[in-house]
């Protein structure tokens, strides 16, 4: 009974969160999925499994289509989790100094780099497609560490290379211009992230890194705060609503050549 009623404030803060990228992006599948409705006209949502599953496959989508790093947020909040579990699942197996951590920024800025490279297809589409980044990120990463002989132990089903085809030096310097710019629009976003977090008030800025970054039930973050789970459902909800339109407007004023620290 406990553990539904702490799942219930992270519901609602979801179907909220949906509501509103839905009405950012215009994306009627986040509209159903927000009131627990298959996301597309023949859909299967008979488990939580295939909830989830089409909850990331959906905002990968809008993500796809809209580019909005509102949904990019969104999508990273729902699978950092799981991605950064597999990641260290497989590290434990190999006996290499690699920071999950690390990997796991990797893996997000690869999605970052090459959403038009999804198919959302079918219901575990991101679920897939995430976990192959996860397996070929990292195996980056390991050959960064020994050769390829040190590590062939691992099962061969979880790591295939990415491209077994040797990359032409065109293409490798083009992939290293691109990356580079990539890198420099994720900090830029961070840096953004950062700049209206510290804009909010005392209690948003408490609330959501209670939540966000400790990792804390509603329940508990709530007891901290001395307020009800209702009140910080909405609390969370305005905050992230606050940074998300000051990253927005900012963005909107670098495009212009105006300054964002206003």
């Amino acid at each position: 009974m406990l553990h539904v009623a702490q799942a219930a404030p992270a519901r609602e803060a979801l179907k909220a969160r949906l509501l509103e990228l839905w009405e950012r992006t215009g994306d009627p599948a986040l509209q159903r999925l927000a009131n627990s409705e298959p996301p597309r006209a023949g859909a299967s949502m008979t488990s939580e499994q295939e909830r989830s599953d089409w909850l990331s496959t959906c905002v990968m989508e809008t993500y796809k289509n809209s580019g909005d790093p509102a949904v990019f947020a969104l999508l990273f909040e729902l699978n950092r989790g799981a991605f950064l579990v597999a990641i260290q699942a497989q590290l434990r197996r190999t006996h290499q100094h690699v920071d999950a951590q690390d990997v796991l920024q990797e893996v997000f800025l690869n999605i970052y780099r090459y959403p038009h490279r999804f198919l959302s297809d079918e219901a575990d589409a991101f679920r897939n497609w995430g976990h192959r980044i996860v397996r070929n990120t990292l195996l980056k990463f390991l050959k960064g560490q020994t050769r390829l002989s040190r590590f062939l132990e691992l099962d061969e089903e979880l790591l295939q290379p990415e491209d077994k085809h040797t990359r032409s030096p065109e293409r490798v310097a083009s992939e290293a211009e691109s990356a580079a710019t990539v890198n420099h629009a994720y900090c830029l976003y961070l840096n953004l992230y950062l700049l209206h977090f510290q804009k909010l008030s005392a209690k948003e800025r408490r609330a959501l890194t209670l939540v966000e970054v400790d990792g804390i039930s509603y329940k508990d973050a709530a007891a901290d705060l001395g307020i009800r789970l209702e009140n910080l459902k909405m609390v969370i909800f305005r905050g992230r609503r606050k940074i998300f339109r000051g990253m927005e407007q900012s963005l909107g004023q670098l495009g212009t050549g105006a300054s964002v620290c206003n």
